[in-house]
């Protein structure tokens, strides 16, 4: 069983789902604390003339306090409706029942949904939070492995400079995504 983890990203990069393809159950750590400036609520394309824009989901007040899971999007609408033009006109598809939730994590779902769909990939998912399992770090990481009887652990590329290897009772593979970019899916579909 090869086991790749990701946190629930938005709109996430085409490597994100090239990991994901490459297992055969892709983990979403939903349970973990909320990174302010990563790609959790936000993400970036090449608008059509070629500039770098960023489409962002406004966050209630002190969301780097709670975990991803736990997290509400602002109730002020203006950022949906900022975000649906900027794809709409981009992307020409209809996103708004993507967003329509009240929760990050329920959007990003959907945000990755509709990219597997699109790319066909249909690598089972679950989510840690289903687990119960409080270990921190690559002791977490480990203990996911062990959880689902890993032989194979797909590890992002950043995971040679943090993963406490020892830890793990499994095979670890660093992938390296074949991309040109780092924008948002979106952009390749």
């Amino acid at each position: 069983m090869k086991v790749a983890i990701h946190q629930p990203e938005h709109f996430p990069y085409l490597g994100f789902f090239q990991k994901m393809e490459k297992a055969d159950l892709f983990i979403i750590l939903d349970d973990v604390q909320f990174t302010k400036n990563n790609f959790q609520n936000r993400n970036r394309f090449l608008n059509k003339n070629r500039v770098e824009e960023w489409f962002t989901i406004e966050l209630e007040p002190k969301p780097h306090k709670k975990l991803i899971k736990d997290i509400k999007v602002s109730e002020n609408t203006k950022w949906r409706k900022k975000i649906l033009s900027k794809l709409k006109t981009n992307f020409k598809g209809n996103f708004d029942e993507i967003y329509n939730e009240e929760k990050l994590i329920d959007i990003n779902l959907k945000s990755i949904e509709y990219c597997r769909k699109h790319l066909n990939i249909s690598t089972p998912l679950k989510f840690s939070s289903q687990l119960n399992i409080n270990t921190k770090s690559s002791q977490r990481l480990a203990d996911i492995c062990d959880y689902f009887k890993a032989n194979e652990y797909i590890s992002g590329i950043g995971g040679k400079e943090y993963l406490d290897e020892s830890l793990f009772n499994c095979k670890i593979n660093y992938f390296i995504p074949k991309i040109s970019n780092y924008y948002t899916t979106l952009q390749h579909l």
